[in-house]
């Protein structure tokens, strides 16, 4: 039997075996439960490095809490108990959302809406059943009774708890906060308006996303500066019991370690990333069904907030348990974070070791990172000319850059061996190194990737090597489709098209050859 919208699930799902850096734009990242969960459940969810219970080892120090801890009797201190109620407290109180007043209520077309849930909703709907982001309890009927019932409260009023609470399925705050995720993913409005409903029914992730769109815009407020949030904040005194209680959420942990770090509070803030940081570790393989990272949308990345801290720690002179060259290839080598992939090998290639730049930033591309893609590419294309060296090549003193004048003279000395030379060298040559056409090979499908990307300077190169390899029709192919698509809108387009239109006057003109910029070329 197979579920409705099936069809577009499968193929989503090839997309993620395919790519396995990428996940459904509607999956959902968020804890299963309402009880605290230990730190194994929470990771970084963006790069699929999900948190797994580590196997036992004969002799292994577990930094972790136990769920025992939820058992435990209260201290015997007087003060720490009087202190533990006063917290607890303030957990137990339903935030109010900071920014949401007794007269909010979405507006627009509620005919509209539930028709769209009709169709938008069912498929998504089968596609978090069959990621297992959903019971199979929650069936159609289940879903679509819930989510006209959240619908027709958002038309009608403000986010209460009542709307929550009374659900017409008997449904648990956290399953009517995953339905809601699902229904107009991208209606600002009334996802707010379930964001800010749910908070009051202290469902965790909820409360996450209101005190991250407070910090939001509050800096946008101020200019994107960074000012001080009030202590007064219901929704960031949640946050912040949250991360300091009998069992730390580490998604609190971090979000709470943000506002710290708004408060110029930054020893404290880097006390909370070191010690988040100790408790965290790579998974060996993706877990099914809902997961529950350190960070989701609009939450910065865990890795920025601990650099972004670092960076002000470092700023007023303040000492700090790691460097940044460390976070950057723990991120990287540990954790495979595609954008500290990508960073790491920047920071390597600065220090001349061309081959661990290549294989970070070719990590980084089978991650799906698209600058990395055109960065690796245009990385392969030098190496073809002459300008950097090949792979075993880096850590020798004889390998110097060919004359700039003398570029791409290797390429044809290489095209015109004889087939037996070629088969010597491809056998014996030391270290079997690949060949400049081999290089060439693999940039010309990189840039090719990058074009697809939206990368219009891709396109350029791509299109020019279709040229000089004698394929001219594909190449102006490329080229014109280029000019027609919609999708190129960067910075650099307008000084693109007309390096494309000074090229397409000559491109049948074989004697012409057509100088790439040397701007379009990045590592």
């Amino acid at each position: 039997m197979s579920l409705p919208g099936s069809s577009r699930s499968i193929r989503r799902q090839c997309q993620i075996r395919l790519h396995s850096g990428t996940r459904p734009s509607l999956s959902l990242h968020y804890s299963s439960n309402l009880r605290p969960r230990l730190v194994q459940d929470h990771l970084h969810p963006q790069q699929n490095q999900l948190l797994a219970a580590r196997p036992p080892p004969s002799a292994c120090f577990h930094t972790t809490t136990s769920n025992n801890d939820l058992y435990r009797t209260p201290r015997k201190s007087p003060a720490l108990r009087r202190a533990a109620n006063m917290r607890d407290a303030r957990v137990s109180s339903p935030p109010r959302p900071a920014d949401i007043g007794s007269e909010s209520h979405i507006t627009g077309d509620l005919t509209a809406h539930k028709k769209w849930l009709a169709t938008g909703g069912m498929d998504n709907w089968a596609d978090a059943v069959l990621n297992r982001d959903l019971k199979t309890e929650i069936t159609w009927p289940v879903f679509e009774a819930t989510g006209l019932h959240l619908l027709e409260c958002a038309h009608g009023g403000p986010p209460t708890l009542a709307a929550i609470e009374n659900n017409p399925r008997n449904l648990t705050p956290l399953e009517v906060f995953k339905i809601g995720k699902l229904i107009l993913p991208h209606h600002k409005p009334f996802q707010h308006w379930v964001s800010s409903a749910t908070a009051l029914a202290k469902v965790r992730p909820a409360i996450y996303i209101q005190a991250a769109s407070y910090l939001k815009e509050l800096r946008a407020q101020h200019h994107k500066s960074h000012p001080a949030p009030p202590r007064d904040v219901p929704i960031l005194q949640a946050v912040e019991a949250l991360a300091t209680g009998p069992v730390p959420d580490p998604r609190a942990m971090h979000l709470h370690a943000r506002v710290l770090g708004h408060r110029q509070q930054y020893r404290e803030a880097m006390a909370l990333l070191d010690e988040l940081l100790e408790l965290i570790y790579p998974a060996q393989k993706l877990e099914p069904g809902f997961e529950t990272g350190l960070y989701f949308p609009p939450i910065d990345s865990f890795w920025d907030t601990y650099i972004w801290v670092q960076g002000l720690m470092l700023d007023h002179r303040h000492k700090t348990k790691h460097t940044p060259e460390e976070i950057y290839r723990r991120a990287a080598e540990e954790f495979k974070q595609p954008e500290y992939l990508v960073r790491y090998a920047a920071h390597l290639r600065e220090q001349g070791r061309w081959d661990q730049y290549e294989k970070y930033m070719h990590m980084a591309v089978m991650a799906g990172h698209r600058r990395a893609t055109r960065r690796l590419a245009c990385y392969y294309y030098l190496i073809a000319q002459g300008r950097y060296p090949r792979r075993g090549e880096s850590a020798t003193t004889d390998f110097r850059p060919v004359d700039p004048a003398q570029e791409g003279q290797g390429l044809l000395q290489e095209k015109n061996r004889s087939w037996w030379t070629r088969l010597r060298d491809e056998i014996w040559s030391e270290h079997r190194r690949p060949s400049l056409t081999h290089y060439r090979a693999m940039a010309r499908e990189l840039f090719e990737l990058a074009a697809a990307y939206g990368s219009p300077e891709s396109v350029v190169i791509a299109a020019v090597m279709a040229r000089e390899e004698g394929r001219l029709a594909d190449g102006e192919l490329m080229i014109r489709s280029m000019l027609r698509a919609n999708q190129f809108q960067s910075p650099e387009w307008t000084q693109v098209k007309v390096d494309v239109q000074s090229l397409l006057e000559k491109w049948g003109d074989l004697q012409f050859k057509f100088k790439i910029p040397e701007e379009y070329f990045v590592l």
